[in-house]
C-alpha cells in the first residue's frame, strides 16, 4: 500500500488584515494624470507569475486619471468613492463594500471622489 503525501499550501495563505504591510508612496504619471495632483500610496501583499500577479491595498485621494488598459484588475473598495468611466461616456459610482473586475484593454478613467482605498488584484502583461 502506497501512501501520498498530502501537500498543505496554508503557510503561504495571505490574510490581508493579519500584519499589514506598510503603505509606499506611489505615483501616477504624469501623461495619465487628469484631473487633481492626488497624495497616492500602495502596498504589495502578494506577488507571483514572475511578477505579472500582483495583490494588495492602494489609497488615493481625489483626483482623475487614465486607467492603464494592459492589466485585468479586480477591485473592492473599503472606503470612499470612485467613478469608473469609459471613453465611450458609460459610467459607474463605487463605494465602500462594493467591487468590480476591469477587463484586458479597459479604455477609461478612474475618478476618485472621496479619499479611497482599495484591495486589488493584477494580472497584467
Amino acid at each position: 500500500m502506497s501512501q501520498s503525501k498530502v501537500v498543505s499550501y496554508f503557510d503561504q495563505v495571505v490574510n490581508f488584515d493579519d500584519n499589514p504591510v506598510p503603505l509606499g508612496p506611489f505615483t501616477t504619471p504624469p501623461d495619465r494624470l487628469l484631473k487633481g495632483d492626488p497624495s497616492q500610496a500602495i502596498a504589495t501583499y502578494a506577488s507571483g507569475e514572475e511578477g505579472r500577479l500582483i495583490a494588495g491595498l492602494w489609497e488615493s485621494e481625489p483626483g482623475k486619471w487614465k486607467a492603464v488598459a494592459e492589466r485585468q484588475e479586480f477591485c473592492y473598495i473599503i472606503s470612499g468613492k470612485v467613478i469608473i468611466s469609459d471613453v465611450k461616456g458609460q459610467s459607474r459610482l463605487y463605494s465602500a463594500g462594493e467591487s468590480f473586475m476591469l477587463p484586458y484593454g479597459f479604455d477609461g478613467y478612474w475618478e476618485v471622489l472621496e479619499t479611497c482605498q482599495k484591495y486589488y488584484v493584477i494580472l497584467q502583461d
